[in-house]
């Protein structure tokens, strides 16, 4: 039953990756229509919030502008996710803690980019990239920090006795 409730541990991460191999198996085309449709929703949002009045020419500028940093954003984002799911079993149901616990997570979270890299060399115009490599390594290392820093930060405060945990959100 143990063995059972181990593997269960691991699923989060697992479907986190199945969605990034998803997004990968898109072709050039249709990840850049998908990243490049967020990026305009977002300049548009921002640009109707504060209520400026641009040309056409001059928003599609902006739009292009930040589209790059956008899907780095991105890349960064979905992989600090990755690095969170991952800490939870390391730490939960394998007791790694501390150095240990951050370096295996991190190993884990980028040989899976380094992989998902390579499989983009193989689908049409995307292509594999060591800088996405370490910026979703960046991004393992962001979440597993934050997974640490709250999870301390939790047993700290039950530790206390000064606020039942049950009572900390």
């Amino acid at each position: 039953m143990e063995n059972n409730k181990l593997w269960l541990s691991w699923i989060p991460e697992l479907l986190i990756m199945v969605m990034i191999f998803m997004f990968s198996m898109e072709n050039g085309n249709q990840s850049s229509d998908l990243s490049g449709s967020l990026t305009k929703s977002m300049v548009e949002a921002v640009i109707d919030a504060i209520d400026l009045e641009l040309t056409q020419v001059k928003e599609e500028n902006i739009i292009e502008f930040i589209h790059t940093p956008i899907r780095k954003v991105g890349h960064l984002t979905e992989y600090a996710l990755l690095g969170i799911a991952v800490s939870f079993p390391l730490l939960i149901k394998h007791g790694l803690k501390g150095k240990k616990q951050f370096l295996i997570g991190l190993l884990i979270c980028t040989l899976y980019a380094a992989t998902d890299e390579l499989h983009q060399l193989f689908v049409p115009g995307r292509s594999g990239m060591v800088t996405d490599v370490l910026i979703d390594a960046i991004g393992a290392g962001i979440g597993i920090l934050l997974f640490h820093g709250i999870y301390s930060l939790r047993i700290a405060i039950k530790k206390s006795h000064k606020i039942p945990i049950d009572k900390v959100v």
